[in-house]
């Protein structure tokens, strides 16, 4: 009877898990979702959480079935495990998860990193560190990221292992470097990462720099943004009244692409609202366009669209596949699958109505943001929106950071329960700082900008 029962209870553990993993690999496809507002993911989150509260509630049998499957089941149950082992303060199978880790393996890379940032315990911070000072090239990404996330006094040692680390796991530290704001890295990080052969390089040595503060950054950002594309959203977030000219000056000369026109639109300059309505013709570069044309005007113009379901080619018999050679329509009409989303309109008519009908309240020599003087009101505003896309919020984030210099930790993969805590911080600062600040200007590491 005594087995019976164990063998019941290890299979209802699995369970567990295998809901747990369910919902975490669900969660990771949310964040992009246009019809998921941020605020929802909290029902997937409470769902989750209720599992790994009963796998913790589960003691010896449970964390024996959480050790089995960390090794063998796929990455979410991998990312359910190692949660709770650090609630059981299971450093030694926290361990052995990193011992067995294939750095190749980005999902279950990324796994063991979502699960361990938020539930990491204080007392096992310093294993972390020292296992970024020893080195070891596969641990690297996940020790790194843990302490930016966690925003861990350890800037030495991050240089120490930049200095010593290859190309991949450079843009893991670089950005933990930002995430702390190490003063001390503003050299090497412009005069070798900011100038490097791999853009991904460039981009996180640039947000660093932002970050911590540097205006030469910004500089050396405009003298490359005619012959590179990285140097566009750092200009966004911290560029000055005149760089939306050169931004201008770049899309005229065919150098268009989805970042100029968000870069134009985190500037917040209605000299470039025509461009930005000109280009919703192009269909590759509308919906970049229309969230310009959103992030300074603060229009909210929605439209429905039909999305179709994409076709498996793999999947068809041989005469529909001659159909489509033929573009000929696999279906009857009302009957293609797919789904109905609300987005921001990309329709040319719509903005340039609204526009015709509203320019007159802006003012040129100002910037604007949801169309209102840019504060850092609006970008509060941006970050507590169920409308704000996720890229729209982290944006939000890096400039009140790069912005006005205030920094309360926040990283839109958080919880829901603690981005609201971050959120409060920042409410709380406003309201006590805001009048420190003149609303429609620039400024940059909460100083004026000339």
């Amino acid at each position: 009877m005594t087995q019976s029962i164990s063998d019941f209870e290890r299979e209802l553990y699995k369970e567990h898990l295998e809901e747990a993993s369910f919902l975490y690999e669900q969660r990771l496809t949310l964040f992009d979702d246009l019809e998921i507002t941020w605020l929802d993911i909290a029902d997937f989150e409470e769902r989750f959480e209720a599992h790994i509260d009963a796998l913790v509630v589960g003691e010896e049998l449970a964390l024996k079935v959480c050790k089995t499957q960390a090794i063998e089941g796929d990455f979410g149950e991998l990312h359910a495990a190692v949660r709770v082992f650090c609630r059981q303060n299971g450093l030694d199978f926290v361990l052995e998860c990193l011992e067995a880790l294939d750095p190749k393996d980005g999902e279950r890379v990324q796994a063991i990193s979502d699960a361990l940032n938020p539930e990491l315990p204080l007392e096992w911070e310093d294993e972390f560190i020292r296992i970024l000072s020893e080195g070891d090239q596969r641990l690297i990404p996940v020790a790194a990221k843990l302490i930016g996330y966690r925003r861990l006094p350890s800037g030495k040692e991050l240089l120490h292992a930049l200095q010593q680390n290859n190309t991949q796991a450079a843009s893991f530290i670089i950005w933990s470097i930002g995430r702390i704001r190490e003063q001390y890295a503003r050299t090497l990080l412009f005069n070798k990462y900011l100038k490097y052969e791999d853009e991904s390089v460039c981009s996180a040595a640039a947000l660093a720099l932002l970050r911590i503060g540097d205006p030469q950054t910004l500089d050396y950002c405009l003298s490359s943004v005619h012959s590179e594309n990285w140097p566009l959203l750092p200009l966004g977030l911290g560029g000055s009244r005149s760089t939306a000219v050169i931004l201008m000056k770049s899309v005229i000369n065919n150098k268009a692409n989805a970042d100029s026109f968000i870069a134009l639109g985190l500037l917040g300059n209605i000299s470039t609202v025509e461009i930005l309505l000109a280009s919703l013709c192009n269909a590759d570069l509308a919906e970049s366009a229309a969230m310009g044309l959103n992030l300074i005007t603060g229009a909210e113009i929605y439209e429905e669209v039909f999305i179709s379901e994409e076709i498996d080619e793999d999947e068809l018999f041989e005469e529909e596949i001659e159909k489509l050679k033929q573009g000929e329509s696999l279906y009857l009409p009302g009957e293609e699958p797919g789904i109905t989303i609300t987005r921001i309109s990309q329709k040319p008519e719509d903005w340039q109505k609204w526009w015709a009908e509203n320019k007159s309240r802006f003012n040129p020599k100002i910037r604007y943001r949801n169309g209102k003087p840019y504060s850092p009101a609006c970008l509060l505003e941006n970050l507590e929106s169920e409308k704000s896309p996720n890229k729209v919020r982290w944006l939000a984030y890096e400039e009140l950071v790069i912005r006005y210099g205030i920094d309360f930790p926040f990283e839109t993969d958080m919880f829901v329960v603690e981005q609201k805590k971050a959120i409060a911080q920042y409410k709380d600062w406003i309201k006590t700082n805001e009048h420190r600040f003149r609303e429609g200007e620039w400024y940059f590491a909460g100083k004026l900008m000339s």
